[in-house]
């Protein structure tokens, strides 16, 4: 007994048509309003090294007289001490040198201490820009499914995933409270990839040979898909955990979206997509000629 019949069928299709495209809608508003990092929103980040032994609280107890809203990722390793200390509020040099100074740091010390400013003017460019390619992506995709696969029901189906893959994934990590950076943008472009995949694998093995059963062919195109993702997932579990330990923000970041989306994106392909080809397939026909080419048939 393969996927279709020991999962999929035991709940009314239509269920699944409209369950997960719902609860993207409902998580739509907060994948809108993501919290965004300080690439985007302007701000500082300061980041520092020193044989000091010196903890989180000390750090946000001197800096807090430069910035209220810090965020501090502080590793201890050989004796010496890293932190990584990001605000959405403008750090002056003078400023920090001084609440550093006070718990013990040395003037060698602080000369090697630079705040990094990020202006907002340029957050916004950024972020417009970052908005456009994405955007440019999601159309050059669109474009690719339908002409690759010639009939708009299921090419519908491909791009619905995506977008619910994205939208899904990003609503959940918001009310996590998530911040997206710039890197978080190339994750999301990457997720385009990942979905159009398995919604891939899964239609062109429906439309390929519709001669067969509808459950044969989801258990030929899972047994496939699910490798794929399962071995993506398992490996990006395990950077996501490792730079979790020691606190890669940039790899945290794409890990996590990824991970997150993948994991949305095994629903929308495997239950949403598949109810969408049912109905498609089980509905009754018309008497108008189609359009009977596609690339994925043979």
């Amino acid at each position: 007994m393969g996927y279709y019949e020991s999962v999929y069928s035991k709940v009314d299709y239509r269920v699944w048509l409209f369950a997960v495209p719902l609860i993207g809608i409902l998580l739509a508003p907060f994948a809108l309003n993501v919290q965004l990092g300080i690439d985007f929103t302007g701000g500082t980040e300061i980041q520092l090294l020193t044989e000091k032994q010196v903890s989180a609280g000390q750090l946000q107890s001197a800096l807090s007289q430069c910035a209220s809203d810090l965020r501090i990722n502080l590793q201890s390793f050989s004796g010496h001490t890293t932190a990584i200390i990001k605000s959405k509020q403008e750090i002056t040099k003078e400023c920090s040198d001084t609440a550093l100074a006070s718990i013990g740091f040395s003037q060698n010390e602080l000369e090697s201490i630079l705040p990094s400013t990020f202006k907002p003017e340029l957050g916004k460019v950024l972020l417009q820009q970052g908005i456009n390619i994405f955007i440019i992506a999601g159309i050059l995709m669109a474009l690719v499914i339908f002409v690759a696969f010639r009939s708009i029901i299921p090419s519908v189906a491909v791009i619905q995933a995506a977008v619910l893959d994205i939208t899904i994934g990003l609503g959940l990590l918001s009310i996590f409270g998530f911040e997206l950076s710039l890197a978080g943008f190339a994750a999301l472009l990457m997720v385009i990839g990942y979905s159009v995949d398995d919604n891939v694998v899964l239609t062109s093995s429906v439309l390929k040979e519709k001669g067969k059963p509808l459950g044969q062919q989801v258990n030929q195109a899972f047994a496939t898909g699910i490798t794929m993702t399962g071995t993506t997932i398992a490996a990006l579990s395990s950077v996501a955990i490792v730079s979790a330990v020691v606190q890669i923000d940039t790899i945290m970041q794409i890990s996590t979206i990824l991970l997150t989306c993948l994991i949305v994106d095994f629903v929308t392909t495997w239950f949403t997509n598949v109810a969408v080809l049912q109905w498609y397939f089980g509905r009754p026909k018309s008497q108008k000629k189609r359009i009977k080419f596609n690339l994925f048939r043979s």
